[in-house]
């Protein structure tokens, strides 16, 4: 590879950490993570273990750790979530690097691996899905590494995967499905790799390590984990393919684009992935993958997507418990990117296979120009409701330094990042904002921050003058006249 090609790959991945880093430091805190942060991270080294669907116990201990060494800021409580993106894009550049040596692969496969924008929003978010993933790939990515470079040991690369699964694991408990789909790809691999290696030995370097922290950092919340706490998901496996087909395609730039490059991208939005997964299966039929190793990583990827998307029916169908959706289904992203990547690397022995190859490769160009043009720092798609709250305390702020001011009426979905700001800022004289019943609002408090939608009615009843309306969100500041 040319060297100009090198740092081609390399610029794209450091531009993507550089977003990160920026969004870190600019967007609003969220809900999730204002209460992940008051929950857990905020309350004594117990808390971080305890058994709830809002805690993600890696990301979370390291919060706790973060926040106390370089003190509370967005960027602390965002560092983990900072960490999982430079190892996911670390892993990725090599991934596409490893998989062909043909340029035109490997940047779009770059692109759409780290690009995707719903991927993107939690590479920033204070959520466990960054290292989730980071890890997920990190242990796909170890075979790879073996057979590319022909080492580490075989010993080595079963205890580094296994290792890798369980801090995916304890990263997000949604996780859990796919991590095993992938541990039982990864000891049938090993297992034929190890050239008379005891088999005994390799699985327990399979099993053990990631057992071992499974245990340590997941074995209390798994013992006491509450029933009936898994409530967010889809209903149907249509819902859930729709939820991340819409998040991954969600919402061009308007900034980046011309009126007429707009209606082109816009005209190609709903074609794209169908295109792409139609001309991914006939690639597969017409050449089989004969003769080449990513025979064997492209069956492997495809058996981890079916059989965890599998247990997770299962799962649902005997046990209710809700199947994958948008963020709790982003490890869908990169196995599927991955596999149309693969197809696209494997060398072409006929003329129809060159033609479906160049069609697969043409659709990830697109997909990652797409993907560039969706680019945006201001908001969360997962939490758009919260893109404000920043300024929303500004407002508070200035209210409270003006006017004195103390008495607030609080939606929900604003507690935890005002609390955030509050306790962050330390020059207001607000006591502790506190969740109110949304049927039972207050009336005749100072200060109102709602969503305006919502509680347009209240508003109007109780003649309450807005002095600031979100940007990005409904929510509003009302005052009594």
């Amino acid at each position: 590879m040319s060297l100009v090609k090198k740092w081609a790959l390399i610029l794209a991945s450091l531009f993507a950490f550089v977003w990160a880093v920026t969004r870190a430091c600019l967007q609003s805190i969220t809900q999730d993570e204002g209460d992940t942060y008051f929950w857990f991270a905020a309350r004594s080294a117990r808390y971080i273990w305890h058994p709830f669907p809002n805690n993600h116990i890696l990301n979370t201990l390291l919060i706790w750790v973060t926040t106390r060494m370089f003190g509370l800021s967005s960027f602390s409580l965002r560092m983990p979530a900072l960490l999982g993106a430079a190892l996911y894009i670390c892993i990725c550049c090599f991934l596409s690097r490893a998989i062909t040596d043909r340029f035109s692969v490997q940047l779009p496969v770059l692109i759409c691996l780290i690009y995707n924008p719903f991927l993107l929003d939690f590479m920033v978010a204070a959520r466990g899905y960054s290292l989730a993933n980071a890890f997920l790939l990190a242990a796909i990515a170890i075979p790879v590494w073996h057979h590319v470079k022909g080492k580490p040991s075989l010993g080595t690369c079963c205890a580094l995967a296994s290792l890798a699964l369980g801090l995916s694991f304890a990263a997000s408990f949604s996780f859990v499905f796919v991590d095993a789909a992938v541990f039982l790809a990864i000891v049938t691999w090993a297992v034929r790799e190890r050239r008379g290696e005891s088999i005994v030995r390799i699985a327990g370097l399979c099993i053990l390590p990631g057992l071992l922290v499974t245990v340590i950092l997941c074995g209390y919340a798994l013992s006491h984990w509450p029933k009936g706490e898994l409530l967010y998901g889809a209903r149907s496996l249509g819902e859930m393919t729709r939820s991340m087909v819409d998040v991954s395609l969600y919402q061009l730039n308007p900034r980046f684009l011309l009126a007429e490059l707009y209606d082109t991208m816009d005209f190609l939005k709903p074609l794209l992935l169908p295109l792409l997964g139609i001309l991914c299966v006939v690639q597969l039929v017409v050449t089989g993958l004969d003769g080449s190793w990513l025979r064997g990583f492209a069956a492997a990827l495809a058996g981890v997507t079916v059989l965890c998307v599998f247990l997770h029916w299962l799962a649902f169908h005997f046990y209710g418990v809700p199947l994958p959706m948008t963020r709790t289904g982003t490890f869908l992203i990169p196995l599927c990117t991955l596999s149309a990547a693969v197809v696209a690397a494997v060398p072409a022995r006929s003329v129809v296979a060159q033609w479906l190859r160049r069609g697969i490769t043409g659709g990830l160009i697109c997909l990652a120009c797409y993907f560039l043009l969706c680019l945006r720092w201001s908001y969360f798609l997962e939490y758009k409701d919260g893109a404000d709250t920043k300024e929303v305390y500004a407002v508070l702020a200035r209210l409270n330094h003006a006017h004195g001011v103390t008495d607030t009426v609080i939606d929900g979905w604003y507690v935890a990042p005002l609390n955030f700001y509050r306790v962050l800022s330390k020059k207001e004289t607000f006591p502790e904002f506190e969740y109110v019943s949304a049927n039972e609002l207050p009336v005749g408090k100072s200060i109102y921050v709602l969503h305006g939608g919502v509680y347009r009615g209240f508003i109007e009843k109780e003649k309450l003058a807005i002095v600031y309306q979100g940007k990005l969100s409904e929510v509003v500041v009302a005052v009594k006249p």
